[in-house]
Order: C-alpha cells, then structure tokens, then sequence
C-alpha cells in the first residue's frame, strides 16, 4: 500500500508554474541548490557534454541494494519529468523522514539524468543539435547524447529504467474521445514480445503505477500505442536486462488548469515506493496488457462542430467542422489557430460548440483611424466593433510624433486587449529624420503606410522592399455593414493579403481563430447583409470575446507585427 498522499504534493513542489519554460541554466542551478544544501545525500557526477558543448550530469542518491535509473527530455521539446523529478528530489531531500521517501532511499539507489537533450531544450525542439532523433539512436550512436546515456546504462546495469517522455497532448485513449494523460509502455524485447523475466517485471510494475494513478487521472491510464522499436532506447535498455517502463505525459481533459505534474510526480513517487519494498511484484502483468491504448486521433482545444463557412475565397459555402488549438495554455488560452478542418467527427474538443445553426465568417478587419499608440479602443468603442464583428482594429500613427513611437515600442511588451491592433504610418514630407522614423516604426512592427500625402520618392523607397503601402479609400470601416456576408468574408481577406497578413483574414488550415459566428435561418444565403444578420459571437484567437450581446474584456488579442518585424 503506497504511503503519500495526493495533496501532500504542494509541500515540495518547487518546479516553475509553465514547466516549458525550463532551460539547462534552470537544471544546472537547481542541481547546485540540491547540492548546495545537502552536500553528504547525494552526488552529482558529469557525465559529458552535448553537440553544443553543454553539461550533461547525474545525480544520486539513496543507498539501497535496488539500482533505480531515470532520464529525462531526451526530446528536447518533452519537459514534464523534468519538472517533475525537480519536485521529486526535493521531496527525498527535504523530508527523508517521511514513510514513503524512508522507504525509496533505503530500498533504491537512485540515479536521475535530467535533461539528456539540453541544445534540444534550448531551442525548444524534439531533437539535438544534430537533427538526430536521440530516441532513434541506440545502435548507430552518433549522438553524444546517445553515448553518454548508453555508458550509463552498461555501467551501472540498473536493475529498473524509468524512461520519460511526453507524447502529443492532445492524443486520445482509443476511440474514447478523453485524453491521454498518462501513458506506460514496458518496451518489448523483440517483435515477438517475448516473456523475459524483466520485461515481466516491467509490466507488473506498469500495471501496478496504472491502478495507483487512476482515481486521479482525468481519463483511463492507457498503454502508449507502440510495438517493437529496435532503434530506440527503451527497448535496448529492456535487452540489457533492466526492468524498463517508458511514461508518457499527455495533456488535460480541459483547458484550464493541468495538474499534469502533480500526477506524474504521485506516479513516479509511488512507483519508486513500489520497487523498494517489492509491493508490485504481486500485480498480474494482464493489468498491464489490458489497458486501453492510445488513439490516432487528437482532441482539439476547442473544436466547431457541423458549422457553415464562407471562406471569403469565393468557393460558396461548405459545412464542415473546425478544429483550433492553442499555442498557449497556461497561464491563459492564446494563439489559438485552425488546425483542422472537415469531417473530424471522429475526435472532440476540450471545448466543443455545436455550430449546425450558426455561419462562420473570417473576423473583420477594419480602420480606425482615431486609435493610435496612446489611445487605445476603451470599453465603449470595443462593445461596437465587437458587435459589428470586428476582430482587428487598424489605427494610425504619426511618425511627425516621438512620443507616439515611444509608445508603440512599449505596447510590444504591454498590450492587452479583446481584439488585435495594428498601425498604418502616416508620412507626409521627408527628411533624413523621417527616413529614420519610418525605418524605427518598420522595424517596430507597422503593417504598411498610407498613401494620402506620400512624397513619390518615399513610395518608391518602399516599393523597393515590398513593403505595403495601402490608400485609406479601400480600407473597410467598421460602421459600413451594408456589405453581404459573403463580400464581407472576402473584403477580410483580401485586407490581410494587401497588409502581409498570411495567417490573419480567412478560414483555412494553420489561420488564426478570428471567426465571427452568425446564427442562421432555416434556408441560409450568403447575400444578406452584415447589417441584417443576427451576430452571435466573436471569438479571436481562438477565445470567446462577445457572445449574444455581452462583451468579455479578456486578453485574447495580439499587437499584430509587419512582415518585416516578424522576420
């Protein structure tokens, strides 16, 4: 019977709040801290350096007669049990006393490499500074990264491996539309899966850590779906004799908080526990093998269902659903993106809206010539160019005006608002002090200039680049909803294409979530006007900002950037 309880995590957790924010200078000061402050518990041993030269360590501790290897974020971009083993060291640490950590550090010596893949880390990528899948390397060898961990592995022949990992998190438990929080593999010795006893082991210890996790896991524990893999690591490890698990961290059911850490941090303290006083070695291995396995399909983020769509590329309208995720979950949802579009009814969403009554539409793009740097759209004008189904506003800024670059420099770092802003520059003479503005205020992110009043020597220096120079005449205004809905789609799309705008204006694979929703009559048509039609809801970036009528002043929008910013 495992001896730590669910809430008694907060106590030791000292892993940061966004764990993909972990970097090696977060591993390397946080395994001098550990040393630091309990220089006779443990040692840390080099191990060796990465392609781009960083270290790569060790750390130990306990004195148990049970060799216990873990290693973490072979893919660089997977930094859950990084996190985790932070908070997990910590725990036998701090409190050694306590019956679990008593029974894991006299029972285990415990070995723990984190972060493998540290140049992976750094630039927030699956692999090394190679392009070498680590994970993929276990004969060839041509990664250092795959050497070290290999050296370790016959060195101190661990009599149990704990391999961890992230999959997708938006991967599904079969057919079950729930997600895969916590997934367990005992990787196979070779394509018949042939019943060694370690590999048994493996599996009475993988069905053990999956009844012990259950009650707090959002969806059923599952078997990562994976078969005989030569070239990885797991399954060399498993052939060395070591009792090996892979543990995959997935996402959450919702898009709020995710206790992903926390989880994962019971897991692994239980199944320490567990391999130092033996507790797992009565489980039948058919736990294991009987757990559901991972899907093919991913659960979206927020997913539309079954809703009409006029594109705006003059293609008529089409039923189909929509899938976003978000490129941010935590602290708060952004970035929200199309991602998938058609017939997804085989998978779900964390939000799921059904939308058979509703027409969707690319959210506005209109001109506001009265916002600027300094005067940003207040809760009144936000309520009306919410309610005209506007989602990006464009404003002006004078480049005759230090202050208002000053301005537009600090928004880059301070912006908030529902909906996205970006500024049109106003040029009317030129100097060598204007050249300077202009190239300032391009460099700070402005998505074109105005023509009205533009020197002719100062459009054929942009032309030169590329860059937009657009006329205030053919820039939609947000009071002009006499437009039908399907020359208002397309007005949307061709303003962002004038403006450099690839992901912004339209309903496509890899577009932002700038949609506005209009709830339908029983024989829709695409001819009625903005003006006529029932709005229903807007949402940017994937999030709901104005829903019948009530106005939600959230941080959805972005501080939109010019091409050239954005490069």
């Amino acid at each position: 019977m495992h001896m730590f309880h669910w809430d008694d995590y907060p106590r030791y957790r000292i892993s940061p709040a966004i764990h993909s924010d972990l970097r090696h200078a977060d591993v390397v000061r946080q395994l001098a801290s550990f040393q630091a402050a309990h220089p006779k518990r443990l040692e840390i041993e080099p191990l060796g350096t990465s392609v781009e030269g960083r270290a790569i360590s060790m750390l130990t501790l306990g004195e148990g007669p049970k060799n216990v290897l873990a290693w973490t974020q072979m893919h660089g971009n997977e930094p859950t049990h990084t996190a985790v083993l932070f908070d997990l060291i910590n725990f036998l640490l701090e409190d050694p006393e306590h019956p679990t950590a008593a029974a894991v550090l006299k029972g285990c010596s415990l070995h723990v490499v984190l972060m493998l893949n540290p140049d992976g880390a750094e630039q927030w990528t699956r692999r090394n500074a190679q392009d070498i899948d680590i994970n993929r390397d276990a004969l060839h060898l041509q990664s250092p990264e795959g050497r070290i961990l290999r050296d370790v592995v016959s060195r101190l022949q661990p009599d149990f491996a704990l391999n961890l990992h992230n999959q997708r998190p938006r991967t599904t438990v079969e057919q079950s539309q729930q997600v895969a929080s916590f997934s367990l593999l005992a990787p196979p010795l070779d394509h018949e899966d042939s019943a060694a006893k370690n590999v048994v082991l493996a599996k009475q210890l993988a069905g053990y850590l999956a009844s012990t996790v259950a009650p707090y896991c959002p969806g059923p524990v599952s078997r990562y779906d994976a078969d005989f893999m030569p070239r990885c690591f797991g399954e060399w490890v498993q052939q060395q004799g070591a009792a090996t698990i892979t543990i995959e961290a997935g996402g959450w059911s919702t898009v709020e908080a995710e206790p992903l850490v926390q989880l994962h941090f019971f897991g692994l303290v239980t199944a320490l526990e567990a391999i130092a006083t033996d507790s797992f070695c009565e489980v039948d291995p058919a736990v294991y093998e009987s757990l559901p396995r991972t899907g093919e399909h991913d659960l979206f983020g927020k997913l539309l269902r079954d809703v009409t769509i006029i594109n705006g590329a003059g293609q008529g309208t089409f039923c189909a659903d929509l899938g976003i995720n978000f490129s941010q979950i935590v602290p708060t949802m952004r970035g929200g993106k199309i991602v998938d579009l058609g017939d997804l009814h085989v998978t779900s969403g964390k939000i799921l809206t059904h939308a058979a009554d509703f027409v969707c539409l690319p959210g506005r793009i209109v001109s506001e010539p009265s916002v600027t740097p300094r005067v940003l759209p207040n809760q009144k004008m936000l309520a009306e160019l919410l309610a005209q189904g506007v989602t990006t506003v464009l404003g002006r800024i004078d480049l005759r005006e230090d202050e208002e670059l000053a301005e537009l420099e600090n928004l880059r770092d301070n912006f908030s608002s529902p909906i996205n802003v970006g500024y049109l520059a106003k040029l009317t003479t030129w100097s060598p002090d204007v050249l300077d503005r202009l190239l300032k205020a391009i460099s700070l992110g402005i998505l074109g200039v105005l023509t009205e009043g533009l020197p002719t020597e100062v459009e054929l220096y942009l032309s030169l680049f590329n860059f937009p120079v657009v006329s205030e005449s053919i820039l939609p205004a947000a009071s002009d909803t006499s437009v039908t809905l399907a020359d208002c789609a397309a007005h949307t799309q061709q303003c962002a294409q004038l403006l450099g705008l690839p992901d912004r204006g339209k309903i496509c694979l890899g577009a932002m979530a700038d949609l506005v929703l209009m709830r339908t009559v029983e024989e829709f048509d695409a001819s009625v006007t903005l003006g006529d039609s029932d709005l229903h809801r807007v949402i940017v970036g994937g999030n709901v900002v104005f829903d019948q009528g009530e106005t939600t002043y959230s941080a959805a929008g972005e501080l939109l950037r010019g091409r050239v910013a954005r490069s």
